[in-house]
């Protein structure tokens, strides 16, 4: 089965990015074949608005969004790490969920995937707000909410791992929380 791990933070090697890794850990020691992206290093576009998308199912925009979401269909399951930026994912984040609105078609209910793949999904947000300020002033859950309205739209069965206070994170719960995501890879 396969695994598309998308990194939505500019910064490398950093706590989004561990955890992401920590969860293809976990389900690469499960059996599973896994792929990462950092869309750092990928050019999409933002969306244009025009809502061609919606009578062919392609963005007419030429860049690599296409390619990535190829892959993001092809997977079993998605981890996609984001990490808080005033209260949503980062910019490169939110280009790839207004332009992955080619992959839905409105309907009289809302938004409808057009692919049937049943697939899970395991989103990650680090905020460096500390809790329960990052929850009670909405700054992790806005992030949180935008990754799951757009992957909750696919169907995906979802777990989602919130890290709150990430800038004072020392070693010792740093090394819990990465259990915890490997564990949760692991499990899936």
């Amino acid at each position: 089965m396969k695994v598309l791990g998308i990194v939505a933070s500019p910064r490398k090697g950093k706590l989004t990015d561990k955890l992401v890794d920590s969860a293809l850990g976990g389900l690469k020691d499960g059996g599973f074949d896994i792929e990462k992206i950092y869309l750092s290093d990928v050019s999409i576009k933002p969306c244009a608005g025009c809502l061609k998308c919606q009578a062919t199912g392609r963005c007419i925009l030429e860049d690599d969004f296409y390619q990535v979401s190829e892959k993001l269909r092809a997977a079993d399951v998605v981890v996609f790490g984001s990490p808080t930026y005033f209260s949503g994912v980062t910019s490169m984040a939110k280009a790839l969920i207004d332009r992955g609105f080619s992959m839905f078609k409105e309907n009289a209910f809302g938004l409808e995937y057009r692919y049937k793949k049943p697939r899970k999904a395991i989103l990650i947000t680090s905020c460096d707000a500390p809790f329960p300020f990052s929850h009670l002033l909405g700054l992790s859950t806005g992030c949180m909410r935008a990754m799951k309205v757009f992957f909750g739209y696919m169907r995906l069965s979802i777990k989602a791992v919130t890290v709150t206070n990430a800038k004072n994170l020392n070693a010792r719960r740093e090394r819990r929380v990465l259990k915890e995501v490997y564990d949760i890879g692991k499990k899936m």
